[in-house]
């Protein structure tokens, strides 16, 4: 490697470590969360008048537990797609510190990084592919499962969004990220496209394309069993419904009586926003809320909706912590008994 290439490729690793490095992405939501006051959109004086509705975010708390129950059963029945046969409990145990992760390190894949790393340990070097590859997809089923219900009630409930600004856009986005996606997983995933010489030349290029390929095989193994995709859908589906729900009822706390089937065609895009902002969305994410509720329900304080949602989000996420401490403590327990013969013995 000649020197002038040391010296480009040392400033573009820097970035690249800054840019992803947590302290950085932390920076970036205060800075985000400053200039939402600075500019008007984050009134934190409203937080006041919350003293006279605060039961409706009590229900909207109550709303959020049921999806850590409803995305493990998900998570189990993706697992055993890639043959990996566990209990509903241990993976609820795995969806619980992924999601306390996902709040204690403050990035959008944090959480799911740490529930891969459980997986892995539990399945063994060998499987470890499927097991990182039931993570990514069960991530990706969530994210599927957000605009079908989207899609779902805008179809269904069209004469009630229709007059919505920019309807049939949020409609088609919808349709495109959802039944769009599926689509293309089914023709990617089709015996002789998938198997072509040809497109497995190009996919085992660089670093993403093998992973691609292999997360198309996920989705192939799934499609063997039609009623566990159905299954795994449908859960993802009745996810979000609560906590669209939940933010139905904190929309109402700051004083909007939003329709429930507008609130369930266009909350999903605000939700899928909070992928981008820190430590379950602060930041960018509240900032995506303020926008899109802004823009298609003219809601004024979105901003201060979305903050509401990612702290009670975040409260929820702690009930993960005792999860991994008992497993932390069951890990350290079962190292310490591993290493006793041999330390008698010495």
């Amino acid at each position: 490697m000649t020197e002038s290439a040391l010296v480009v490729g040392q400033p573009r690793g820097s970035l690249k470590r800054l840019v992803s490095s947590v302290w950085f992405k932390a920076a970036v939501a205060i800075a985000v969360l400053v200039l939402l006051v600075r500019f008007n959109r984050l009134d934190m004086r409203a937080l006041t008048a919350l003293g006279e509705t605060w039961p409706w975010l009590l229900v909207a708390f109550a709303l959020m537990l049921p999806p850590f129950l409803i995305v493990s059963y998900r998570f189990q029945i993706i697992l055993r797609s890639q043959r990996i046969n566990v209990s509903l409990l241990q993976a609820v145990r795995w969806t619980m510190i992924g999601s306390f992760f996902d709040l204690g390190m403050p990035s959008s894949n944090g959480g799911d990084v740490i529930k891969a790393g459980y997986v892995i340990k539990h399945v063994g070097a060998g499987m470890r592919t499927r097991a990182v590859m039931a993570v990514a997809f069960d991530r990706v089923l969530g994210l599927l499962g957000l605009f079908l219900l989207a899609s779902t009630v805008g179809v269904f409930g069209w004469t009630v969004v229709r007059d919505l600004p920019a309807a049939g856009l949020v409609l088609f986005a919808s349709f495109g990220a959802s039944i769009g996606a599926l689509a293309a997983f089914r023709v990617l995933g089709a015996r002789r496209l998938y198997s072509h010489p040809s497109l497995v030349r190009r996919l085992a290029r660089g670093t993403w394309g093998p992973r691609f390929r292999q997360f198309i095989g996920a989705f192939n193994d799934f499609r063997e069993s039609p009623a566990h995709l159905a299954s795994a859908l449908g859960l993802s589906v009745l996810n979000h419904v609560f906590w669209c729900a939940a933010l139905l009822c904190i929309a109402r706390a700051v004083g909007h009586n939003v329709e429930p089937i507008e609130g369930f065609v266009v909350f999903p895009m605000a939700i899928f926003g909070n992928i981008f902002g820190v430590a379950g969305g602060f930041g960018l994410g509240t900032a995506g809320f303020d926008l899109v509720l802004s823009q298609l329900l003219s809601i004024s304080d979105g901003a201060l909706i979305g903050l509401l949602f990612q702290t009670l989000s975040a409260l929820t996420r702690l009930s993960g912590l005792p999860f991994f401490l008992v497993s932390h403590r069951a890990e350290h327990a079962d190292s310490i008994s591993k290493n006793w013969p041999s330390r008698n013995h010495q």
